[in-house]
């Protein structure tokens, strides 16, 4: 499967965000692509309300699309990571908000796992990843999606926290990052190699048994 992970630069025209994301999907030759955190509206407070309503129409429009995407929006107040894969068919709203976020939007619910294709998966979103928590609770899974919008002051922080978490669950991580703040995307196995870029996007594969191999040679209870 091959993965790319799109650093998003969001502006402040939705429509010509959704536009940009639209096109990446469709010309992409990746399998499945991740787009970084609100990448179609950013934390757009002073209009709110503009925000939720483009949450539910985006929606609409991303659900037609025939191509397998990640990305967080905002619609009800909440701020969903959203897997489509010919429609919409996962979502979960971030649980753990940070900074402004606690004033404007309503909590989700915490990390779980989830099936896609026949693979187990679970998504951090941005904040989420500090929280140990839930690299326990989703231990075993195949893959960990982390879109992210995360401060750049902070930026060493996020890919070393990227990077522990593939080697402490022996899985993929596969993260994308605000060019807004500081683009930066990963694609890291259990070993804690693959793809890291600050380019607007890049490409990698991801090998499930290589991965497998390594849960095997260094045994720490994962199967």
């Amino acid at each position: 499967m091959n993965i790319e992970v799109v650093n998003f630069r969001t502006s402040k025209d939705y429509e010509l965000n959704l536009k940009r994301v639209i096109e990446k999907i469709k010309n992409s030759p990746a399998d499945f692509l991740l787009f970084s955190e609100v990448c179609l509206t950013g934390f757009d407070y002073e209009n709110w309300d503009e925000v939720n309503k483009f949450g539910e129409y985006a929606i609409k429009q991303l659900s037609t699309l025939k191509k397998a995407f990640g990305l967080t929006l905002i619609y009800n107040n909440k701020n969903y990571f959203c897997l489509f894969d010919n429609g919409l068919v996962y979502k979960r709203a971030k649980f753990n908000l940070f900074g402004d976020e606690k004033k404007y939007f309503i909590a989700g619910d915490k990390a779980e796992i989830f099936e896609w294709r026949g693979l187990k998966a679970a998504s951090l979103i941005c904040f989420e990843l500090r929280f140990i928590e839930y690299w326990i609770d989703v231990r075993g899974v195949d893959l960990i999606f982390v879109p992210a919008r995360w401060g750049k002051e902070r930026i060493e922080h996020f890919k070393i926290l990227n990077k522990s978490l593939a080697l402490s669950n022996q899985c993929y991580v596969i993260s994308s990052n605000s060019a807004n703040e500081f683009a930066y995307g990963c694609i890291i196995d259990a070993w804690g190699e693959g793809v890291e870029t600050t380019s607007q996007s890049a490409i990698g594969g991801i090998d499930f048994a290589k991965n497998k191999k390594i849960r095997k040679k260094l045994n720490i209870g994962i199967l």
